[in-house]
């Protein structure tokens, strides 16, 4: 249930959870007295090295195919050659170690194994041609090579956003029924790795009558570095009907390496990109940033185990109006970007308040049999010099 939260919040894709949450309580909002965060030195410059993989060529893999999966277009087969002192047509035996530097996409294993598969059916098929003609923001010209409109922002270096104490309490209506809540609260700091981290947690549960049908009771935390505003760990603990699921992530964001555990299986390392977020955390991310209308701002993400790029739209800006009150807000649209393909499965718009906290206030999504809507019921804020408490419109 959280992650179907989470996801509308920011992924902009739903994974077949289900729509239980209720609202409890009074609406309203609770300021509270803002306290100092530890700090600790960047990291920035250790993050942001020359980044290289070490690629271990399988049976049928070419430089072309690989320009291809690493850096979402064939010109990337240049790349390679030129790293590894090779012609750009040159044969790969099988078991060669490439150093891939700098690339655009990273890919597990398993997505190598799937890519090559659909390239050695279909070699001539480019990755820039299934942009969906009805999607108003996305256009085939965007790809990693070309992204004009995608904005290039140094990385944050002040949180004026959110603050240890603020908790976000949603309510949310499946075909206009009442059916759960769900809360996203900033907790107390902690220490990961000898670093300050907020634990960012989301919690979700279902309440009667659907918690009989299908009971739900989900808590997730990503510990976001208070300094780097990024990843240094995620955990959650997952019942949602029959399915029970524990997992555990660390970051190690200097090397661009992911340990995950999933349940009792065997740990996992795969590769992520610099300055990766899990989905919670990129969340709060992008409420650092200084969005403006018409700009689009990609966030590289990982996932169970997965990497692609999260892009969020701002459409434009308008006032919305929900029980709690009238906000001011920008329209924003989230996008999953794999390779040089933007896609989204569902119809999602999220209202973000105007000013620099960029508290989400109403989403909406479409889906098969109607729709789903998640509003904001109650809002505990940190004070934040120069932002005011209360959100709503005069």
């Amino acid at each position: 249930m959280t992650r179907l939260l989470l996801l509308l919040l920011m992924a902009g894709v739903l994974q077949g959870c289900s729509l239980l949450f209720v609202a409890k309580g009074k609406t309203g909002f609770v300021a509270v007295k803002s306290q100092e965060v530890p700090k600790a030195k960047s990291l920035s410059r250790e993050m942001d090295r020359t980044d290289v993989i070490h690629h271990k060529v399988e049976d049928g893999e070419t430089l072309r195919f690989l320009g291809k999966a690493y850096f979402g277009q064939e010109e990337g087969a240049c790349q390679i050659a030129k790293a590894n002192h090779l012609g750009v047509h040159s044969k790969l035996k099988q078991g060669k170690i490439l150093r891939i530097v700098n690339p655009l996409n990273f890919p597990t294993t398993g997505e190598l194994r799937d890519q090559l598969k659909a390239f050695k059916e279909n070699p001539a098929a480019s990755v820039n041609n299934s942009v969906k003609p009805q999607d108003p923001v996305f256009t085939p010209k965007d790809s990693v090579f070309n992204e004009k409109d995608i904005v290039q922002l140094a990385r944050p270096q002040l949180n004026r956003a959110f603050a240890l104490g603020e908790k976000l309490v949603y309510e949310v209506k499946a075909l206009s029924v009442v059916a759960g809540e769900a809360t996203l609260e900033v907790d107390s700091p902690v220490t990961v790795e000898k670093r300050p981290c907020y634990p960012l947690t989301a919690r979700a549960k279902a309440d009667f009558p659907f918690s009989a049908i299908y009971p739900v009771k989900d808590v997730q935390t990503s510990y976001f570095d208070t300094t780097d505003f990024l990843t240094l760990k995620f955990e959650n603990n997952v019942s949602e009907g029959n399915y029970r699921a524990q997992n555990l992530e660390k970051y190690d964001q200097v090397n661009h390496r992911l340990w995950r555990r999933h349940n009792s299986d065997d740990p996992e390392e795969v590769d992520i990109p610099p300055f990766a977020q899990d989905l919670i955390s990129c969340f709060y991310y992008f409420r650092l940033l200084p969005i403006e209308v018409g700009k689009k701002y990609l966030i590289p993400t990982s996932s169970t185990g997965k990497n692609y790029n999260l892009v969020i739209a701002v459409v434009r800006r308008e006032k919305v109006t929900i029980p709690l009150g009238t906000f001011d807000c920008y329209l924003v649209k989230p996008y999953v970007k794999h390779d040089t393909v933007f896609r989204n499965s569902e119809d999602i718009d999220m209202w973000v308040t105007a000013d620099l906290r960029h508290v989400p206030v109403l989403i909406k999504s479409a889906i098969v049999i109607g729709s789903i809507e998640i509003s904001l019921l109650e809002a505990t804020l940190p004070e934040i010099k120069g932002i005011s408490n209360s959100l709503v419109e005069p």
